[in-house]
């Protein structure tokens, strides 16, 4: 069955998924920027409860694995609640992808989730980043799509890159992450390009980083927009996470009028109904109570104009699998 998947999913390997990340830290600022330069910029904000019974989409021989969410989180998602591209949970966790070379682990013991479900899978059991590195024990990401590295940071302003090579997780942090920036090649590589002073998004983003200060007339979220607006090829999403005041701000390709969510008004109870915002509505300002009801019509078509927008091509039993994934996640009461 994997392998019919990989072959399906053939032609969105081919294409190149660039993007940016980085995060601002200071006295008073903690905020993590995100470019999505991508073929769509169509796709949906997820409010995400806690303690939902959840199961992992993966493919035999892979085992999946079975987990309740201990926290609520809100996702950027372009293929359908659950599958995010990233996003913040209630503790302040922030997790964001890219594409880059990785070398995932071969079967073994641990249960396995696909690439976007390990982030979700993270922002529903993890607190921090030590969180994320000590999963690394009970899951294994299994690939169905792409080769990934992620950006992390967590509300205490721990920072990590983390990647997979020779099928093990490595996680740049500290003193082996000198710059808290990442775009579209594995870490070292890019330091050694910012090194060598080549120009790149990551020099770009890397510079700017480094010369923020809380002394300039300008906010941290401002001055991230103008790195974001700096790096960005088709600059799909931007989006600005304000972790210490627990707020989302963010344009999109065909809207440049900021929206901002907070967090802090959400319910994440499992027994509210799933609240979503399209991505595709002309808004501007706060926008926190303008998410709406996420209905299967809804979801089913977000997925479909994501799957043709990124060529994606699978049997229809596979596609309704995604369809209604969804709707197997349910409220855990015990």
């Amino acid at each position: 069955m994997k392998n019919i998947i990989t072959l399906a999913f053939i032609f969105k390997i081919l294409i190149i998924f660039p993007c940016t990340t980085f995060v601002i830290k200071s006295e008073n600022d903690l905020v993590f920027g995100r470019n999505l330069d991508w073929v769509s910029e169509n796709g949906i904000i997820v409010v995400n409860q806690r303690n939902q019974l959840k199961k992992s989409i993966v493919f035999s021989p892979d085992l999946p694995i079975t987990w309740t969410s201990r926290f609520g989180s809100v996702t950027f998602n372009q293929f359908g609640k659950e599958l995010p591209f990233g996003g913040i949970n209630e503790k302040g966790l922030v997790i964001e992808i890219m594409v880059a070379n990785a070398e995932y682990s071969d079967l073994d013991d641990r249960k396995a989730v696909n690439e976007l479900q390990w982030i979700q899978y993270q922002l529903d059991n993890s607190s921090n980043l030590n969180d994320v590195i000590k999963n690394d024990e009970l899951i294994r990401l299994s690939m169905i799509s792409q080769e990934l590295h992620f950006l992390v940071a967590d509300k205490d302003g721990n920072v990590a890159v983390i990647e997979f090579k020779n099928g093990k997780m490595e996680v740049y942090k500290e003193d082996k992450l000198p710059f808290p920036v990442l775009e579209n090649d594995v870490y070292e590589v890019s330091l050694k390009k910012y090194k060598n002073n080549k120009p790149c998004r990551f020099t770009t983003a890397t510079d700017k980083v480094n010369n923020y200060s809380e002394s300039q007339n300008i906010s941290a979220i401002d001055y991230s927009f103008d790195i974001l607006k700096d790096v960005a090829l088709d600059g799909s999403w931007s989006i600005v996470y304000d972790i210490k005041n627990m707020t989302i701000n963010f344009i999109t390709k065909s809207n440049k009028k900021r929206k901002t969510i907070d967090l802090k008004t959400f319910n994440f109870s499992c027994n509210q109904e799933t609240l979503i915002y399209d991505l595709k509505i002309d808004d501007e300002g706060e926008i926190t109570d303008k998410f709406i009801q996420l209905t299967y019509k809804m979801n089913t078509t977000k997925m479909k104009d994501a799957m043709n927008k990124n060529r994606i091509m699978l049997p229809e039993e596979i596609k309704n699998l995604f369809y209604n994934y969804h709707e197997t996640v349910k409220c855990n009461t015990n």
